[in-house]
């Protein structure tokens, strides 16, 4: 009996050794997640925005990936000014510029690994391509501008559509200031095109489970008709532009 128990205190230790061992083991195993989420803030040479996308493992080093971006835009020649001429209270506001402009983004793309991850705490680099539908949103900019009153001293303010045509809007010393930014969402206009990106992104998280992504890049829009930014320069129906990204998600089985 005694040779019995000693037999089964060893059994019993050398199970827990294995046990311990194989746990050991199993902490230091990469588990490949073919399931991918992520959400971000993309900031680019021409605005800023936020990006979605869920990726899908087809190989150990390629991914698919769809993607939704939604991001502003605006024209490289426009500045604000402010109407000096006035009591000092004037308010900064973009001097002929016509709409405001954004750009919500659909693509697909496929996601290569260039270099894995040495260690748990390394980085894992990546090369990506896009294309999709791109579709520019823009809204009409509205401004408060000085109007005559009956009183040739005396002007009064008035919220009006911009408008390069108007006599009462030709020179900066007609403005007050940038007119109340909600005004103009009934009358967005649509411009469909589409857009191609290439990027490298770099993944640094240090927990299998979760997605932490620097990504930088090249994107490029182009589409059917010019879209009105600014008055008095030339508008394009195309865009490039640099940007980066930072990203944020989980993976799953």
């Amino acid at each position: 009996m005694k040779r019995f128990s000693i037999f089964f205190i060893f059994l019993f230790g050398c199970l827990a050794a294995q046990a311990q061992d194989s746990a050991a083991v199993a902490n230091d195993v990469t588990i490949l997640f073919r399931k991918e989420n992520s959400f971000g803030l993309t900031a680019h040479s021409g605005g800023f925005g936020i990006i979605y996308r869920n990726a899908r493992h087809v190989s150990v080093w390629r991914k698919r990936v769809i993607e939704a971006e939604f991001v502003s835009m605006r024209h490289p020649k426009q500045t604000k000014v402010v109407n000096e001429q006035t009591s000092g209270d004037a308010k900064p506001f973009f001097y002929g510029k016509l709409n405001y402009v954004y750009m919500l983004r659909f693509g697909y793309g496929m996601q290569k690994v260039i270099f894995g991850k040495a260690e748990k705490s390394g980085v894992e680099v990546r090369y990506n391509l896009f294309a999709g539908v791109s579709l520019g949103i823009t809204k009409p900019v509205y401004n408060d501008v000085l109007v005559d009153t009956e009183d040739p001293n005396i002007k009064t303010v008035s919220t009006k559509k911009y408008n390069p045509l108007d006599e009462h809007q030709q020179n900066v010393s007609d403005f007050y200031g940038p007119g109340g930014y909600f005004q103009g969402f009934d009358q967005l206009t649509l411009y469909p095109g589409a857009y191609g990106k290439f990027s490298l992104s770099f993944e640094y998280s240090t927990v299998h489970q979760k997605v932490a992504i620097i990504e930088t890049g090249v994107v490029a829009d182009g589409f059917l008709k010019t879209i009105p930014i600014m008055a008095y320069t030339k508008n394009n129906p195309y865009y490039v532009n640099l940007f980066v990204s930072l990203l944020w998600g989980g993976k799953k089985n």
